[in-house]
């Protein structure tokens, strides 16, 4: 019997023809130095052998529960299920490609404390798993969230990394379909109880035909003759958070403003919003200051989408 000095932490992990990488990952997580996991896996209708990988991890791991969709449900409402079928007081987030440093789950559940949830750095690789030498903290502005509002403009946690805690998940379930899941999480989160973020790198994120970091934004930029459709699907992610419970007050008053300066006009009032509160929205970005300066000014023009 495990100790109630580990509590249980259910790995939610979605699959979909995933057989060339699942395994490794699935050895990285049983290897866990912490003792107490069980490992939910939905697989979203492969097409491969990632079934009949999962199914041969089970024969000697009774901790893996193997879920199969009977159609083909999308990212979001798989990972939701695997969430919902979890039995640990604490829940981690699980690709099927990564993989997992041997002390992760171990050194986010020692670091959790009041926190909703808590987050690392993450190093990328090949599909070999060969260091590129770049990590998601040369990317972007890693930090410990005690606001939503650096999520109001793009995602400032990245979903893999996360460890939360299941009475907070319970209570932003089910996801909206209009935006990612891990952006959802990380808004609610900080906009809560705060989000924690571990100055480890304790995944390697690996970069693939399918799995590869810019591929969202160049996908974007091809689609400027559809800004009418950008616009629609921003201003309707801003609305979905509002609905998010929040409890800090400062994220209620910038996301309602900013859901206000949401048009198509030029707006002078938009612009000074953006300059008040740059310090908070544009946290995240790693961007010089008079990069950060020069985006308010923009906003003079259009609004963030």
């Amino acid at each position: 019997m495990i100790s109630n000095n580990f509590p249980l932490v259910s790995i939610a992990m979605a699959s979909y023809n995933g057989e060339r990488f699942i395994a490794e990952q699935l050895e990285s997580i049983l290897h866990q130095t912490y003792p107490n996991i069980e490992i939910i896996i939905v697989d979203d209708c492969s097409k491969d052998g990632t079934i009949a990988i999962i199914q041969q991890y089970q024969t000697s791991h009774e901790n893996i529960k193997l879920i199969q969709n009977n159609i083909n449900s999308g990212v979001t409402k798989t990972f939701e299920k695997a969430i919902s079928e979890a039995s640990g007081d604490f829940i981690a987030i699980s690709d099927q490609d990564d993989i997992w440093e041997l002390k992760k789950i171990e050194i986010l559940m020692n670091e959790i404390g009041t926190f909703d949830a808590v987050y690392s750095n993450s190093l990328l690789v090949d599909a070999y798993g060969n260091s590129l030498n770049k990590s998601f903290t040369t990317i972007m502005n890693m930090k410990t969230y005690y606001s939503g509002a650096p999520f109001l403009l793009s995602n400032s946690v990245p979903g893999h990394t996360i460890l939360m805690k299941k009475n907070f998940v319970e209570k932003i379930l089910p996801f909206p379909k209009d935006m990612l899941f891990d952006l959802w999480i990380g808004f609610c989160a900080a906009a809560n109880n705060g989000i924690k973020f571990v100055d480890e790198t304790l995944v390697k994120y690996r970069q693939h035909e399918s799995n590869t970091i810019g591929t969202r934004d160049s996908k974007n930029k091809k689609q400027k003759d559809k800004v009418q459709i950008q616009f629609e699907k921003k201003l309707v992610e801003l609305q979905t958070l509002a609905t998010a419970p929040i409890k800090d007050e400062k994220t209620k008053i910038i996301l309602h403003e900013m859901i206000a300066l949401f048009h198509r006009r030029w707006s002078f009032k938009r612009m000074l919003f953006f300059f008040k509160h740059y310090n908070e929205i544009l946290v995240s970005k790693k961007k010089p200051t008079y990069r950060k300066k020069l985006f308010c000014i923009k906003m003079f023009f259009k609004p963030n989408f």
